[in-house]
């Protein structure tokens, strides 16, 4: 017999669950191992008759061979059920929480960390393509909608979003969901939440405000969780934790709105279980008081601090002198993007100077004037031990967006609303290695190194900073290579900082590693070429200027932190040192490491896209590839200048450069379907439009490509020319070749390209025909095409037959030649000529056909030809 169950406490996504997991078993038998929350237990006597789930009874279950677990792996959580667990012969889990010291041991455990585990089970549902019911989807809702706080807990993840939605295709029913989870309270919570209100008292920890409220009920009270919920809502704190004694028990309760606070570690000594910001314990034989007393220990000594103005404040900080002029202040607030300058007289700070306030001044005819004149004076300063809590407070009650960190009459950094946004967004960390090692910036990435890239790569780098060493020059790797090693996807080719000077290092490490040198003494950077194909990418830390935009930069030498704030993307600006004794550790200037984790494509400053409009292009790249969002702000940025279409000032070759890195991805078909969905496509493919016909032709393509790479041993494909056919493939065969030259494409891929759209109509209707065609007609229409003219076929038509006279002819039919030759036809009697041809296609086509099967058959079928020719024909020939 199969079983399925859950835990005692029975919540919604217990319920939703196990009843979930009844259609994954449908021989199983489900049961309630014990008590259910009130909504819950509301919910069962209205509708048991469709649940079909049965009270435990221990003895009914003695023929039980397995049992099915739902939303818990731990023994102490089960209750009843916990009985049969040495009596059964296999146990299958379905679990979203961290495995503790208790765990059951599985035969097979089904985990995911999202918000329900609810969700985990109608993922599976769905890939079976199980049919749901209208009620059976509504269960399923409210065990996802409870569990994540209707999609508001930071346990939420895109996982649940998307089973939300297969769910509503199903047909949620809202009324019902409503109301079970938005009860109105019951008197005796009522009673508990006063207590609780009453009782607060209030912990500052390393920058965090803690709340701890206690309340006593002779009787027990169901819904403590929704009562903390309900105070996080209420309090102005960080984290919140009940403590109430009810019947023989002691409950705690904690929930978290930050995670440098985890509360699984602070109720660990009172056994408490959970998640890092929601977390629960149920204590005996301890008072109120003693439980208060533990739990406020472990709160000082587990509660991290939380971010101070130190961590989150950029610095060193622009500054310009109360004597400079409006119009250089504007100057300089165009090239380095800021939206603002502290005012120093005499070393102190005096003022603040914004970009409104230098606007209006020069719109009134005062650039000559000094910025003194028109600064805020006295501004508000803070503390470097500020936490960001406090700083945002701050920002809100004086409406300022840049707050000067001041220590002493130093000004140590600025922090910008961007800063505290950053921060208070959140995110995990990122899971660099299965072993779980997470970096943060001034880590050692030595160990991830050593685990991560292959030998000979780890010796590139000691040997670079070795040589560094040596020459005395300071040198970091860079860019897309440390983003990449970080996600896990390490890369051959290798992006060096230098300070002071790329080009001399470049020389001397040519020396040492051979390969070819390649210099550009204008934009002091260096390129070398290693014997195994790889490159190394060096360029002086530098800091770039744009005449105008869409220009190429003017470059000057400047500090490591100037040279990646040119980068395009803030996941582009991690650097490590390579120089000893800090080889291996990370740098992180621009608050890179956090938009990696959240998987954000976020640009450094408001005009990177006006400066650099092929940015547009690569911060798509870089979103479907990595499968990240565009930060809003960023995002806005971005539809501004595709509105003003900044793109247009750029040259058709390096768009071409840039379009061709993006059609050589993995996800080249998403990447030109969201040219065309933000309107960049307007520049690249101008007339071609484009729908769900030609999206579904792309990834066609994409999947003929795959196939053909699996099938076809050795097969050179160039993604660029398939996927631009596929692009083109509707617009008239004149509009698409002044498309190609519009876009600068090499001659050979030009070539390809107009070879396939010329071929695809005509090739298209002789594949599809009815009947088949012959095999020699399949031949002699895709004879000398280009491996990519098939692929279209396949891609365009999507009809079986285009799939099997394609691949018939590129694995066979190509290859089948007659064994005859002119010199047999010699021998025959047939003079050279023309007639040589004719003959020797007509056998081709007779092998093709399977109507003649070798040489003697060959021979006879030319013969027989010469026999049946006219005598004016022979002459000719």
């Amino acid at each position: 017999m199969q079983v399925v169950t859950t835990h005692q406490g029975t919540d919604f996504d217990a319920l939703a669950s196990m009843v979930a997991a009844g259609k994954l078993y449908p021989q199983a038998r489900l049961f309630f191992p014990g008590t259910m929350n009130g909504n819950v237990r509301d919910f069962v006597a209205l509708y048991r008759d469709a649940l079909n789930v049965k009270d435990w009874r221990t003895g009914e279950l003695s023929a039980a061979e397995l049992l099915v677990i739902t939303d818990t792996r731990q023994k102490s959580r089960l209750g009843s059920p916990a009985r049969v667990l040495d009596q059964v012969k296999e146990v299958h889990i379905f679990d979203h929480h961290e495995e503790t010291g208790e765990d059951i041991r599985a035969d097979k455990l089904f985990f995911a960390p999202v918000g329900a585990v609810t969700t985990l089970l109608v993922e599976m549902i769905t890939e079976r393509e199980l049919p749901l019911s209208p009620f059976e989807a509504t269960l399923f809702a409210l065990g996802i909608y409870e569990d994540t706080g209707c999609l508001t807990y930071a346990s939420t993840t895109a996982r649940d979003v998307a089973a939300l939605h297969c769910l509503w295709q199903a047909g949620v029913n809202l009324r019902v969901v409503n109301k079970f989870l938005n009860r109105p309270l019951s008197e005796e919570q009522r009673a508990i939440l006063e207590d609780l209100i009453t009782s607060a008292e209030y912990h500052e920890l390393r920058g965090a405000r803690v709340a701890v409220t206690m309340a006593d009920s002779a009787n027990y009270v169901n819904g403590l969780s929704l009562l903390t919920h309900r105070l996080v809502d209420i309090e102005d704190v960080d984290a919140v934790f009940t403590v109430v004694a009810m019947e023989d028990r002691v409950y705690v309760v904690g929930r978290s709105r930050l995670e440098n606070i985890d509360l699984r570690a602070v109720l660990a000594d009172l056994g408490g279980k959970g998640h890092p910001r929601a977390a629960s314990a149920t204590v005996r034989n301890m008072s109120l008081q003693q439980v208060r007393e533990k739990l406020v220990s472990a709160l000082y000594r587990e509660i991290a601090p939380i971010p101070t103005a130190r961590e989150i404040m950029s610095s060193p900080v622009r500054t310009v002198d109360s004597s400079t002029t409006v119009d250089t202040a504007r100057e300089l607030m165009m090239r380095y993007g800021h939206s603002g300058f502290p005012v120093l007289e005499d070393g102190r700070l005096v003022g603040v100077i914004s970009r409104r306030d230098l606007e209006k001044a020069s719109h009134h005819g005062l650039g000559h004037a000094p910025v003194r004149g028109y600064m805020s004076r006295k501004p508000l300063t803070i503390h470097p031990d500020l936490p960001v809590r406090n700083i945002l407070q701050l920002m809100a009650e004086h409406n300022v967006g840049r707050l000067p960190v001041v220590d002493g009459t130093a000004i140590v950094g600025i922090v910008t609303r961007t800063d505290v946004l950053r921060n208070l967004e959140g995110g995990e960390r990122i899971a660099c290695s299965e072993n779980g090692y997470r970096p943060r910036a001034g880590d050692d990435l030595t160990p991830l190194i050593n685990t991560a890239l292959p030998k000979k790569l780890q010796s590139l780098l000691l040997l670079v900073g070795q040589a560094a060493d040596r020459e005395q020059v300071r040198v970091y790797a860079v860019g897309g290579f440390i983003r990449d090693l970080l996600l896990g996807k390490p890369s051959q080719d290798l992006d060096l900082v230098v300070e002071p000077l790329a080009i001399p290092f470049a020389v001397r490490l040519r020396s040492l590693l051979g390969g070819q040198l390649v210099t550009h003494e204008q934009f002091g950077t260096a390129s070398i070429t290693l014997p195994d194909g790889s490159r190394v990418d060096l360029v002086t830390s530098r800091q770039e200027f744009y005449a105008h935009p869409a220009a190429l930069p003017e470059v000057e030498q400047a500090s490591l932190k100037s040279d990646l704030f040119r980068r395009d993307f803030t996941i582009n600006t991690l650097a490590m040192c390579l120089n000893s004794p800090r080889f291996g550790h990370l740098l992180d200037f621009f608050h890179g490491l956090q938009d990696l984790e959240k998987g954000l494509i976020r640009v450094l400053y408001n005009l990177s896209f006006v400066e650099d409009p092929l940015r547009l292009l690569r911060a798509v790249r870089f979103e479907q590839r990595f499968g990240f969002t565009i930060e809003e702000t960023t995002f806005s940025l971005l539809e501004n200048a595709v509105q003003t279409r900044v793109l247009d000032r750029v040259s058709r070759e390096r768009i071409y450069e840039e379009l061709q890195l993006a059609l050589h991805e993995e996800k080249a078909p998403e990447i030109i379907a969201r040219y065309f969905g933000l309107g960049l496509a307007a520049v690249i493919f101008p007339g071609v439009a484009f729908g769900p016909k030609q999206a579904a032709r792309l990834y066609a393509a994409r999947e003929a490509m795959a196939a053909a790479r699996r099938n076809w041993a050795g097969v050179a494909i160039r993604p660029e020319v398939l996927y631009l056919a596929a692009v083109l493939s509707d617009l008239p065969y004149q509009e698409a070749r002044h498309a190609c030259r519009r876009l600068r494409l090499h001659r050979e891929q030009n070539d390809a390209v107009l070879a396939a759209l010329a071929a695809l109509p005509e090739a298209g209707r002789l594949l599809m025909s009815e009947p088949e065609p012959a095999p020699s007609a399949v031949y002699r229409t895709l004879h000398d095409r280009p491996v990519e003219t098939l692929l279209l076929l396949q891609a365009a038509c999507g009809h079986s037959r285009v799939w099997k006279n394609t691949t018939l002819y590129f694995e066979k039919l190509r290859h089948i030649q007659p064994s005859i030759s002119g010199h047999d036809l010699i021998e025959l009697g047939i003079r050279p000529g023309p007639c040589f041809q004719d003959v020797l296609h007509a056998v081709h086509d007779a092998l093709l056909d399977g109507r003649v099967k070798n040489r003697e058959e060959e021979l006879a079928l030319a013969a027989e030809m010469l026999q049946r020719a006219p005598a004016a024909r022979k002459e000719t020939w």
